[in-house]
């Protein structure tokens, strides 16, 4: 199958354009390696991925003519901060990478967030890419410049926002993923789709099953699917000063209950239960009604999710953990609600709106107390 490519296009001064592949057996390089003068180039990947990937992309780049340095770090969330991107950082500077210098940030979201956030502060500013092994980083992360780490007092609340030259999405590195980080990813698509696009949502539930067992062309489907949506979103909001924080639907719990289990929860299992409170917030509050709620705690219900699983959290550790939030403001906390599935609320000109703590305790109980 020929690789889609979709172009996503920031307007601005100057404009941002750059180009996202979709397709198979991506790694040779000649396709997508940029054109421009490279001094060197820098694959920073994590230690799982590198072995599956590295030397294969290694020798690919090499063969191509490239001068390349591999970094990697330990995987998981755990090692998305200060101290990881200062040695690989280090690293760096060590090999007198200078401002020619390409990284290609090789690997899931955590991989895509630490190479990207680099990216944007070594010596000021160096190209990157990004090329997403994951299900969920290829169906979010990887699109729209969010780069950042986590610190003690929340996830991703430093950063930047800072737009890659490209994306290369080869849907073959899913053969290697486990069920359970198929998972992952398949309730980022289900985000983007709950927010934006009804249909894709149907037609995701009914081919749940398939997906799950990882057949490559619904997978395939998905990926350009979601991609499309969110790089319209960053087209028309690149730093999410409006309509781009609706893609943060289901996190300000999710965040909380990642930070709460020491991210021990998968990103996007922790979202899916944030997409429970929160869709039930919204039901509560008249916006939602139950058929759509109940139509999303099936579709969850599928993938293992139950409103039940929630009673070993403590509501009021989560709701003191969702205070740091980044969508809040003048210390109120803000959450993105459903009116329909397919369709945010949307009032004078905001796409996130306060909750009251008390709200959000209801709709946890709620769910621990209702949910089979």
């Amino acid at each position: 199958m020929k690789p889609i490519e979709i172009v996503l296009s920031i307007p601005g001064r100057p404009a941002v354009d750059y180009p996202i592949l979709v397709g198979a057996n991506l790694f040779a390089v000649k396709a997508w390696l940029p054109k421009t003068a490279i001094s060197q180039i820098v694959i920073i990947t994590d230690n799982t991925v590198e072995k599956h990937y590295g030397a294969q992309l290694l020798g690919a780049l090499q063969q191509a003519g490239s001068a390349c340095l591999l970094l990697s770090f330990r995987a998981g969330e755990r090692s998305k901060n200060d101290t990881t991107k200062r040695r690989l950082e280090n690293a760096m500077l060590q090999h007198r990478c200078d401002r020619s210098t390409l990284i290609v940030a090789l690997g899931g979201g955590v991989v895509g967030d630490m190479a990207g956030f680099i990216a944007a502060t070594y010596l000021r500013g160096v190209s990157y890419l990004q090329i997403p092994t994951t299900l969920l980083a290829m169906v979010d992360s990887c699109v729209g410049g969010k780069t950042g780490i986590n610190t003690p007092y929340g996830k991703n609340l430093v950063g930047a926002i800072y737009q890659p030259m490209g994306v290369v999405v080869d849907v073959n590195c899913l053969k290697t993923l486990s069920k359970k980080h198929r998972i992952n990813g398949l309730v980022e698509a289900i985000k983007v789709f709950l927010t934006y696009d009804a249909a894709s949502f149907r037609y995701t539930v009914l081919h749940l099953s398939q997906m799950l067992q990882g057949d490559q062309a619904l997978l395939q489907d998905l990926v350009i699917r979601a991609i499309k949506i969110k790089a319209g979103v960053v087209s028309r909001d690149e730093t999410e000063r409006g309509e781009r924080s609706v893609l943060n639907f289901g996190h300000t719990m999710g965040h909380a209950l990642e930070k709460a289990s020491d991210y021990r929860v998968l990103h996007g299992h922790a979202v899916a239960y944030g997409i429970l409170v929160e869709a039930t917030i919204a039901y509560l509050l008249g916006l939602l009604d139950q058929q759509a709620l109940n139509e999303i705690k099936v579709c969850l219900a599928q993938l293992g999710f139950h409103g039940k699983d929630l009673q070993s959290y403590d509501v009021d550790q989560l709701i003191e953990i969702t205070k740091g939030d980044k969508k809040n403001q003048v210390g109120q906390v803000r959450y993105v609600l459903l009116q329909d599935i397919g369709r945010v609320q949307f009032t004078d000109g905001v796409y996130v709106h306060v909750v009251g703590d008390e709200l959000v305790r209801q709709a946890f109980n709620s769910l621990i107390s209702k949910d089979h």
